[in-house]
């Protein structure tokens, strides 16, 4: 199976409540070096997918909802595994938000736009606490390098349970962005940020970013830009040293090749050293040639694990150097997103994300 997968599969697996050696024995009949784009990948992950939305259908006309939002999660994470770039992967929208529905807590859709360009979301918050008024803050959530909005509903959970209303969008080219990824997409967290002004349920002055993987970059470089955000969380993303020449280069092969899609170029016509000097614009230091006080100030957390092999180890200390308001929490033990310490470093981040937003327990 792709390298791609080993860093999602085990937490959606979780989720989903599909047992381990169930999905291995299905995916052990994939050939060897296939992918999604191939019709066998495509037919092994569709059979069980189908099994499970006609096992929803059969609760829900019997009444259970629990059973059918059990079923329509399981179906839902097989149809993920269909997933291809570029696509919205409608079956697994429809799965997800059905399971969600079932329980009383609907992922509410909402639809941002940036010019011409739509993207739409996922709005959730924790309920409302007896005879209280209070305005919730809030954690805009954004996914790594194609992750779906639906795979990051489990991040939200843990922060909705520490008081926070969340908003869950994809990267750009990504599910249902529109958006190309590039720099200047991170005009979308200003969509965002129009969107929470609006709202008034929502605290607009504790107000803050948490990036996934990829994600990280344009959380950070959006956050950075716009004084709306007061915090950032980077989880195992890239920033400065990982768009560099140096890292480019070394940088394993199987994600070069999704990078290069999201360039527009063919990953087999490009060569590595085309689809780096494209990549160099991203760097932070070259977006942000001269940071305002605000930005400097404005506190930023980075989380990642020492075995880290796809970004730079370096980014920390990169955004350091360039006077950048860091905080490091690295794993030891872990690779790339600390996914092995996934629940220690939310209530870590929750924990801090408090403390810089002045929030109460």
């Amino acid at each position: 199976m792709h390298p791609s997968f080993k860093f999602n599969i085990c937490w959606w697996l979780e989720d989903a409540g599909v047992e381990a050696s169930t999905f291995d024995d299905i995916a052990g009949t994939l050939p060897e070096h296939s992918g999604p784009s191939q019709a066998v990948w495509q037919a092994t992950f569709s059979k069980p997918a189908q099994m499970h939305l006609e096992r929803a259908r059969v609760a829900e006309e019997r009444g259970d909802s629990a059973a059918a939002s059990a079923e329509y999660k399981k179906a839902a994470f097989y149809l993920r595994m269909n997933r291809l770039p570029k696509r919205v992967p409608a079956a697994d929208l429809q799965a997800t938000e059905r399971a969600h529905a079932l329980l009383g807590k609907p992922l509410q859709r909402i639809a941002f736009k940036t010019g011409a360009k739509e993207f739409i979301g996922y709005f959730r918050a924790p309920p409302a606490r007896p005879g209280s008024n209070e305005k919730l803050p809030v954690l805009v959530i954004l996914g790594g390098l194609d992750n779906l909005k639906t795979e990051m509903i489990r991040h939200s959970d843990h922060f909705m349970g520490r008081g926070f209303a969340a908003i869950i969008v994809e990267n750009p080219d990504t599910g249902e962005n529109q958006l190309g990824f590039r720099p200047e997409s991170s005009v979308m967290f200003d969509a965002v940020a129009d969107y929470i002004k609006t709202r008034g349920d929502l605290d607009s002055s504790r107000v803050a970013v948490y990036g996934w993987s990829m994600g990280g970059y344009l959380g950070t470089l959006g956050g950075l830009r716009n004084d709306f955000y007061k915090a950032i969380v980077n989880i195992g993303g890239p920033s400065d040293s990982s768009f560099g020449q140096a890292h480019c280069k070394i940088a394993p092969a199987w994600i070069v090749a999704p990078y290069t899609v999201l360039a527009n170029m063919n990953p087999q016509t490009t060569s590595r050293q085309a689809m780096c000097k494209y990549y160099e614009a991203f760097q932070l230091s070259r977006q942000l040639k001269m940071p305002t006080a605000v930005q400097l100030r404005k506190p930023i957390l980075m989380v990642n694990g020492a075995r880290e092999d796809l970004v730079s180890r370096d980014e920390p200390a990169s955004l350091a150097a360039l006077g950048f308001n860091v905080t490091q929490l690295v794993f030891g033990d872990d690779g790339h997103t600390a996914e092995s310490n996934m629940r220690e470093h939310f209530e870590f981040t929750a924990n801090w994300l408090m403390r810089r937003l002045k929030m109460e327990d």
